[in-house]
C-alpha cells in the first residue's frame, strides 16, 4: 500500500471511531438516544457525500 492509501484509511477508520464514540457516549446516557444520534451522524455524512 501506498502512503496516501494508508493516509485515507487511517481518516476513515478515526471518523468511524469518533462516530462511534459519540454514539455510545449518548447511548450511556440514555440508550434510545445512543441510536438516533448515530443514525443522525451517518445520514448527515450520506448527505454530504452526495453533494
Amino acid at each position: 500500500m501506498t502512503r496516501p492509501a494508508l493516509s485515507v484509511i487511517a481518516r476513515d477508520l478515526v471518523g468511524v471511531l469518533a462516530v462511534a464514540s459519540i454514539s455510545l457516549g449518548a447511548g450511556m446516557v440514555y440508550l434510545p438516544a445512543g441510536f438516533i444520534v448515530g443514525g443522525m451522524i451517518v445520514l448527515a455524512g450520506v448527505v454530504m457525500a452526495a453533494r
